[in-house]
């Protein structure tokens, strides 16, 4: 059963009422979400459908669920797993083409450049990112969801999308969300299999970021990447 969020809403909080008056900028990230997504499920409409799953996972993780992930959530078919990864897709595809020229030649540059980003995540994410010969971001790719260990990072999956891309050089970047960024033994096992496949391959890894709550560490600059 479709819900039309025009009949359900009061005038003062209709998402698309809202848009039109003020702009998209005025919508919070349940608002934009709603509009999106157009129509609730059972029991409620698309606001408090849209408040449920920002509750659940943030927007950057719902958008990167695969459609199968989405569907096992209430409230989520098929159309509107969809909808979500096209939308993600377009925000990957949007910041490609603004990333283009940013240079990341530091530990400093990479992690404040992805402290937004990841800070807040309530699941590990998994990013590699795609360096040129002068160390300028060509695009990133989220890799992984959940705990970084070897059975779920391998070196062929990484070093087959750095080919893909055409990347000089690797940096491989996770988030705590305990917010304690201090590596684990897994992440240095991680860290150094990939260093060595690199160095195979003449793609290096230049370095591992993990950032933690408003802060981050360079598994180099600790002298666990020689």
């Amino acid at each position: 059963m479709k819900h039309d969020i025009s009949k359900q809403l009061p005038k003062d909080i209709q998402p698309y009422e809202r848009c039109m008056e003020q702009g998209a900028g005025a919508l919070n990230n349940a608002e934009l979400l709603a509009v999106i997504l157009r129509t609730g499920s059972v029991g409620e409409n698309s606001l408090e459908l849209a408040s449920r799953l920002l509750a659940i996972e943030s927007l950057s993780g719902l958008v990167s669920m695969t459609v199968a992930q989405l569907t096992k959530i209430r409230g989520i078919g098929k159309v509107k797993a969809i909808q979500l990864q096209c939308i993600g897709e377009l925000s990957r595809r949007l910041s490609a083409s603004r990333q283009q020229g940013i240079v990341l030649d530091s530990p400093q540059a990479v992690g404040n450049y992805y402290m937004n980003r990841l800070k807040d995540e309530r699941q590990e994410q998994v990013l590699l990112v795609f360096l040129n010969n002068k160390g300028a971001l060509i695009r990133d790719l989220v890799l992984t969801k959940g705990t970084v260990n070897q059975t779920i990072l391998s070196p062929r999956e990484v070093f087959i999308e750095a080919f893909r891309y055409q990347a000089v050089k690797i940096i491989l970047i996770h988030n705590h969300p305990s917010g304690d960024p201090t590596p684990s033994a897994e992440d240095v096992a991680v860290t150094r299999q990939i260093q060595k496949a690199g160095e195979l391959t003449a793609i290096p890894l230049l370095d591992h970021i993990i950032i933690g709550d408003g802060r981050f560490i360079s598994l180099k600059e600790r002298g666990y990447i020689s």
